[in-house]
Parts: C-alpha cells; sequence; structure tokens
C-alpha cells in the first residue's frame, strides 16, 4: 500500500550542538524527501561517496537506487540544516519477488512482506557527533512498524565500525558475515520488533577483532549473535554471545533424543 506523505511535512527538528568539534547552535528539522528531491540527494550522496577514506564502507550505486525506495518500496528522510541536505536515510519496504535482505538467512525466516531494510544513511562529515544516525535509525524504525514490518535488516561494511556500533545500540544483533559485491565483506544485522530483546547467557561471550573474519562465521553457526562492539581500541572488537532461548531450545532437542 502506498501512503502519500507531503515532503512539505517536518516529521522532526532539532538543534545541533556539535560542528567539526565545536560547539555551536544550529536548527536543524527532517522531512520526507519526494522524486523533486532527488537531483540533490544525488548530489549529497555522491559528496559522500568523494569524502570516504575507504570506498569499501559503501557500494556506489546506480543513479535509480534512491528512487527505488519511493511509494510502495520505500521511503527516503532528509535532514536539512543552513538551508542544504545534511543527511539522508533510506529504508526499503521489500515487495514480493524482490531481493530481500531476509533471503540471506536460513531457513525458517520471516516473509518477505514482514521485513523492512536500513538501506543507506549518510550524515556530512561536518555535523557527525550529533547523534543523527542513531536518530534516523529510530525513526526508519518507528516507519517500518508503522508499515507493518517488524522485521528489520541492516548490511553494514566491516570497514564501517561506527554504523555498526550505532546499528547495535539501536536493537540490531549480527546474524552472518556476508561476502558480496565482488568480494566486499559486510554484516547482516537483524531485529525482530515482534519479540522481546535477546536474553543472553553469563558467561558465553567470544570476542574477535573485526578482520577475524573465519572465526566470526563459526560461531554465528553455532548459534552466537554479534551483541556489541568496541571502538576504543586500536582495532575495532565484536562481542558475541549465546541467546538464553538457543541453549534452551537446543537442551529440548537433547532430551527429545535421549
Amino acid at each position: 500500500m502506498t501512503v502519500p506523505l507531503s515532503p512539505d511535512q517536518t516529521v522532526h527538528a532539532g538543534v545541533l550542538r556539535v560542528r567539526r568539534g565545536a560547539a555551536v547552535s544550529i536548527p536543524y528539522r527532517l522531512r520526507f524527501l519526494g522524486t523533486d528531491d532527488l537531483p540533490a540527494l544525488e548530489a549529497f550522496r555522491s559528496f559522500i561517496f568523494d569524502q570516504l577514506p575507504d570506498i569499501d564502507a559503501y557500494f556506489p550505486e546506480t543513479p535509480e537506487f534512491a528512487g527505488l525506495h519511493l511509494g510502495e518500496r520505500g521511503v527516503i528522510l532528509g535532514l536539512e540544516a543552513e538551508g542544504r541536505l545534511i543527511g539522508c536515510a533510506i529504508l526499503g519496504l521489500p515487495q514480493p519477488g524482490m531481493p530481500a535482505f531476509v533471503e540471506d538467512l536460513p531457513q525458517p525466516r520471516p516473509a518477505v512482506t514482514a521485513t523492512a531494510h536500513m538501506a543507506s544513511c549518510m550524515i556530512h562529515p561536518d555535523f557527525r557527533g550529533n547523534g543523527l544516525q542513531r536518530l534516523l535509525v529510530a525513526m526508519r524504525t518507528l516507519h517500518a512498524l508503522g508499515a507493518g514490518r517488524t522485521q528489520l535488516f541492516s548490511r553494514v561494511a566491516l570497514s564501517n565500525p561506527l554504523s555498526l556500533s550505532n546499528l547495535l545500540a539501536g536493537g540490531f544483533v549480527v546474524r552472518r558475515v556476508l561476502t558480496m559485491h565482488s568480494g566486499r565483506l559486510r554484516y547482516l544485522l537483524h531485529r525482530d520488533m515482534g519479540a522481546p530483546p535477546p536474553a543472553w547467557i553469563p558467561g558465553s561471550e567470544r570476542v574477535f577483532a573485526i578482520p577475524e573474519v573465519e572465526e566470526q562465521r563459526l560461531v554465528i553457526e553455532a548459534g552466537w549473535i554479534g551483541a556489541a562492539v568496541d571502538l576504543s581500541g586500536p582495532v575495532p572488537l565484536v562481542t558475541y554471545t549465546r541467546p538464553a532461548v538457543a541453549a534452551v531450545a537446543a537442551e529440548s532437542r537433547m532430551e527429545a533424543v535421549s
């Protein structure tokens, strides 16, 4: 179902407190973008791509990418300050027959029409440090729920630990380490809004440096889920822990066999 959204409506407003590390007080607003905004959006996204120290963090999409997330297939949020776009975030609402992130999970898995994609989020370098990415995660979560999508997914490059940190803080967990886009590595993140947050088995933690890809894949296959990232050291560390529900299910299977 397509819900008409006016791009003139402000859905959130606030004040930016940091600009390149300096204290400021700059009003901003958040609104849904429409087809007339696509040229400015593409110019902004191209600017962000050009600023990246490691292009692996984003896989440059076709110019049509953003426009494919309008109408029944999603929404685009735009952050504006000083009369210009300073951030954007895309929420995909995959339709039957369309490629979907959920297809990277083993069966049984949720139906495509129950899922939503946190497909892209970009913040202008001048305004990072204001918590804007986490704000955009929360706003897209609410929109997904309003669209009846309780299964939220995202893909994050292993070379982008800050975005990984923001999504894990927003309730997502690591479910897979994918190889895609001609060898680029991506975490597949998932959040089930229809279930309680995962409970972890105390003492089950396993910690890996982000480059330890095969080790992470092995613990994921064994039932562990990535739950936290530590950015304080020279190499980001991801903590995996075993969900309590997985342990209960495993014990039940063992009892049934015996």
